[in-house]
């Protein structure tokens, strides 16, 4: 056989390269999210409820191109996501320092902590009327509302991260003498961090429910405005639309701005344990 055809018949790298196969988690997530499309449409067909007031999915995905071609949702969705992210930094910017302050020191918890416990438990909501004394109807009573809210979950885990830290890494320090911001930037804060994204994450949930409702009540623009309006003008379809777009706004915030965030910090330096 000449060497042309030998080179003929050898195959290309291309052929040769295995053929990317989509994950196992990939096809069961793609597959409940099939079946509840399907169990939504179901229930739809059953009447179980009037068609009026509950879409099928169909109507909800009509009602999400038109409001995407009509420029209301993306500016509903931008108002929401500038609120949500002003409020959870500035609730980072505070809960952040407090937490460590409370985890690092005995006699802060016992200063402060009782009165965090106290106001900890007061829901968002009833926030919402002061707020808009305070700063009026617009983005600062709702900012002011996110903040407020979402900086219990910041501080409350970041004293967890700080307390419940290695005892080895605060002796090391002690021994060696250890400026106080050295060991703040190279045991608390790196030791705590696990448990600082955590509270991010948890804040950034529940900024989500409450500019819903404080939208609702204290602002003309919003995810949650867009909401409520549609609500009295009867269109389920235009509201559901915005809650999917809430949840796809989530998504994305969990696999890729949170799920970075681990990888460049707690995976990095070996702090996350691998599941079995």
């Amino acid at each position: 056989m000449s060497e042309a055809t030998l080179a003929r018949a050898a195959p290309t790298p291309a052929a040769v390269r295995p053929r990317r196969r989509p994950s196992r988690d990939f096809l069961l997530g793609a597959g409940t999210l099939v079946a509840f499309v399907l169990a939504w449409k179901l229930v739809h067909l059953s009447r179980l409820f009037p068609p009026w007031a509950f879409p099928a999915p169909e109507q909800v995905l009509g009602a999400f191109v038109k409001t995407l071609e009509s420029g209301e949702l993306l500016k509903n969705t931008w108002a929401s996501v500038a609120r949500q992210i002003v409020g959870v930094v500035l609730a980072a910017l505070v809960g952040i320092p407090g937490g460590l302050l409370l985890g690092a020191s005995r006699d802060a918890r016992a200063a402060l902590l009782p009165i965090c416990r106290m106001v900890y438990p007061i829901p968002g909501i009833a926030w919402i009327p002061l707020a808009i004394l305070w700063f009026g109807i617009g983005f600062k009573s709702t900012v002011f509302v996110i903040f407020f809210t979402g900086i219990w979950p910041i501080l409350f885990n970041t004293m967890a991260g700080v307390t419940t830290l290695d005892g080895q890494y605060t002796d090391v320090a002690r021994v060696y003498l250890a400026p106080r911001m050295f060991y703040v930037r190279k045991v608390l804060v790196p030791g705590s961090l696990p448990f600082i994204i955590t509270g991010i994450r948890l804040t950034y949930g529940v900024g989500w429910r409450v500019i819903v409702g404080a939208e609702m009540i204290s602002s003309i623009t919003g995810l949650g405005f867009m909401i409520d309006d549609a609500r009295w003008q009867l269109r389920p379809d235009v509201m559901v639309a915005g809650m999917i777009t809430i949840a796809m706004i989530g998504w994305v915030m969990e696999n890729w701005a949170f799920d970075w965030l681990e990888r460049v910090t707690i995976e990095r330096w070996g702090m996350k344990s691998q599941p079995r």
